[in-house]
């Protein structure tokens, strides 16, 4: 059951940051919206950011774990090799769809997206969406691999975090839909993808050790007052 409340997490999560990033498109363009609950209908049946969907899928897990009493990190590093893998197929579809695309490049190494409702149809585009499904792939071997070693709790999810931040960080360079949203000199996810590298990188490296810490000095500290 812990899928199905990361599952519902991540349409949440997903569409919330979506409407975020395009709220500030739709402000500038508010006086050419004719048909309003038409244009409603069309952002709830479309549009997901992979961070948002993310967020809310961890949310979704802590939310299982609290409810039913379980360990939270033991849980979260059981399922995490699986976020790369789905995220894999879901570029996929993202190349197939059209969107999500990348910068104009001359063939062979560009894809003319014609069929696409978002993507430019007179120039051809990186395929950005199968370089981040490989490299997504790539990820999930090296968490199933690490997964079967003795670890600390949390520090596959640290990894995941910390190694998926910088690898989306250079991947937005190569990104050119102007959708995904931006804010001064980066894109969304690339400022998303700075607060997640130290997230990732304490769960990896100090988590446990903050966790004793805290627990030797603070917890052992009120035992006694009581006492």
């Amino acid at each position: 059951f812990s899928g199905c409340y990361a599952c519902i997490g991540l349409m949440i999560g997903g569409k919330i940051l979506y409407l975020l990033t395009i709220l500030p498109t739709l402000w500038n363009h508010r006086d050419q919206i004719t048909e309003p609950l038409e244009l409603i209908q069309d952002l709830l049946l479309g549009g997901f950011v992979f961070y948002g969907g993310l967020c809310g899928a961890l949310a979704g897990i802590l939310l299982y774990a609290r409810q039913f009493h379980l360990d939270a990190f033991r849980l979260l590093d059981l399922l995490t090799p699986v976020i790369p893998l789905v995220h894999a197929v879901g570029r996929v579809g993202c190349f197939c769809a059209g969107c999500c695309y990348g910068r104009p490049v001359d063939p062979p190494f560009g894809v003319y997206f014609e069929a696409s409702l978002t993507a430019p149809h007179d120039m051809a585009l990186f395929p950005v969406q199968l370089l981040e499904s490989a490299l997504n792939l790539l990820l999930f071997g090296i968490l199933l691999f690490l997964g079967r070693k003795p670890r600390k709790k949390g520090t596959l999810l640290g990894l995941y975090l910390s190694l998926y931040a910088v690898l989306r960080f250079g991947l937005e360079f190569l990104r050119y839909d102007a959708e995904r949203g931006s804010f001064l000199f980066l894109s969304t996810s690339q400022w998303i993808s700075l607060f997640l590298l130290p997230v990732g990188l304490w769960l990896f490296f100090l988590r446990e050790d903050a966790a004793l810490f805290y627990k030797m000095n603070f917890e052992g500290k009120k035992n006694t007052s009581v006492n």
